[in-house]
C-alpha cells in the first residue's frame, strides 16, 4: 500500500530521512520505524577546516517547536566512513542509501561519485542548493552555468541515478528543465530557504553562532513555499519529484504526493521530535488511504495537477459543530467581520467565508467544504 518508486529507485514507504547534521553518520536512521530510507550529510571530499566544527548554537527554533533557523554543515565524519561502514550499515538494515554530495568544487564531486559508484548506493543526491553556506560561498541555487558544467561533467561517470536538489527561487524552473535535459533523474526540492535572521533583543547579537548571523529557514514555516514549488515542478519536468520541506505529517506527505511528489524527505520533524515521528505518519497514512479507499500511495501522485486553474470557489461557509465547541471565543476574536457573536453561533448574512475562524478553532468545531462554482 506505501511503496513507491523514484525513477528506477524503489521505496518501501514514501518516506526518506534527508540530509543534514543527523544524518553524519547511519545512527539517527536507524533508530527510526517506516522511514524508508536516508539521504546522507552532503559530504565533501576536501572539507575547509571551519568544517570540523558545527557552529554553536546551530538551531533556532521558533513556531512552537515546528521550524528553526539553522546554520548546520558536516563532514566532522570523514566521507570514508561512510565508504568503509556507513553504505553498508544502511543497506544492511534493509534501507535505501542516497549519498549526498555537495556540487560546488565538481573535480571533488566527480572523485566522490568515481569512489562510491564501486559500492551499492541507491542513488546520488548532488546539493547545489544551501541557503545560508550558499549566500556565503556564492549562490549555486541560482547558478545556472555551473549546473550546466556539473552535469556535463558528472553525468557520464555513472549509470546511478542522479537526484539534483533544488532550492525556491525565481531560477528553479529553468535549473530544473537543464537537470532534466543533462540526463538527471530525479529534482528533490526544497532545500532550505534564506538566509534568514533571528536577533537577541538582550544583546543585540545574532543567535546563530554561524559568521554573519544568518542560516536557512526549515520547518513547517516554508511548507507552503515548498509545496508550491513541488507542485511548480510537476509540470515543468518529466522525471520525478521528491519533496522537501516542512512536511511533518501525514496531511502533508497527502498534499505533497498530490501535487506531484513521488516521495518525501523530512528533516526539521525528526530533528526536533524525534525519530519516531516516522512511525507515526507511516500509521497516519495508512489508515488516510483505507479511509478513503486508496489502493497505493502511488495513486496519490500529481492528482491535484490542473484543478487550481481558473480556481474559483463558492465561500465556504464554516461548519459547526456544537459537540466540539468549548465557547474559547477565539472565532469571535478572529471575525473581523461581526459575523460570530456567541460561539458557536454564526450569522450567516455577514460571514463573507474568509475561514479565519476555522483556522483559530484549537477543537475543530469549525471546518469548511470547499467547493467549486459552476
Amino acid at each position: 500500500m506505501l511503496q513507491t518508486n523514484v525513477g528506477k529507485v524503489a521505496l518501501n514507504t514514501p518516506l526518506l530521512l534527508a540530509s543534514g547534521y543527523i544524518t553524519e553518520t547511519p545512527e539517527f536512521f536507524l533508530k527510526t520505524s517506516g522511514c524508508s530510507g536516508m539521504v546522507t550529510r552532503s559530504l565533501k571530499k576536501n572539507p575547509p577546516p571551519e568544517r570540523k566544527n558545527v557552529p554553536a548554537p546551530r538551531y533556532v527554533v521558533f513556531d512552537d517547536g515546528k521550524s528553526m533557523l539553522n546554520c548546520e554543515w558536516g563532514n566532522s565524519t570523514p566521507w570514508t566512513e561512510w565508504y568503509e561502514h556507513g553504505v553498508a550499515d544502511v543497506k544492511n538494515s534493509g534501507g535505501s542509501l542516497i549519498l549526498s554530495i555537495s556540487g560546488r568544487v565538481i573535480e571533488d564531486c566527480s572523485s566522490l561519485i568515481k569512489k562510491f559508484d564501486e559500492i551499492e548506493i541507491d542513488a546520488f543526491e548532488i546539493n547545489v542548493s544551501c541557503s545560508h553556506s550558499g549566500a556565503v560561498h556564492g549562490n549555486l541555487n541560482i547558478d545556472i552555468e555551473h549546473l550546466k558544467e556539473l552535469l556535463t561533467k558528472i553525468r557520464p561517470l555513472t549509470e546511478k541515478p542522479i537526484w539534483v536538489k533544488l532550492s525556491y527561487s525565481s531560477y528553479l524552473l529553468d535549473m530544473a528543465k537543464i537537470a532534466e535535459e543533462l540526463d538527471a533523474d530525479a529534482i528533490v526540492c526544497s532545500n532550505s530557504i534564506g538566509p534568514g535572521l533571528f536577533i537577541d533583543t538582550e544583546t543585540g547579537l545574532p543567535k546563530l553562532g554561524i559568521k554573519g548571523g544568518a542560516g536557512g529557514v526549515t520547518g513547517k514555516a516554508i511548507f507552503p513555499i515548498a509545496l508550491n514549488c513541488v507542485y511548480q515542478l510537476a509540470q515543468t519536468v518529466k522525471i520525478p519529484i521528491v519533496g522537501i520541506g516542512g512536511i511533518s505529517t501525514a496531511d502533508d506527505v497527502v498534499q505533497m504526493m498530490m501535487a506531484g511528489a513521488s516521495a518525501v524527505q523530512l528533516y526539521t520533524a525528526p530533528a526536533i521530535t524525534g525519530p519516531e515521528v516516522f512511525r507515526d505518519i507511516v500509521n497516519d497514512l495508512t489508515n488516510y488511504l483505507t479511509a478513503h479507499k486508496i489502493n497505493t500511495v502511488r495513486d496519490l501522485i500529481g492528482i491535484a495537477i490542473g484543478k487550481a486553474e481558473n480556481n474559483c470557489f463558492k465561500a465556504p461557509k464554516p461548519i459547526v459543530s456544537s459537540k466540539n465547541c468549548i465557547h474559547c471565543g477565539l472565532c469571535h476574536k478572529a471575525c473581523a467581520f461581526g459575523a460570530i457573536k456567541q460561539p458557536p453561533d454564526i450569522n450567516y448574512d455577514k460571514c463573507v467565508g474568509c475561514n479565519a475562524c476555522v483556522g483559530v478553532c484549537p477543537t475543530k468545531a469549525l471546518t469548511t467544504h470547499y467547493e467549486r462554482s459552476e
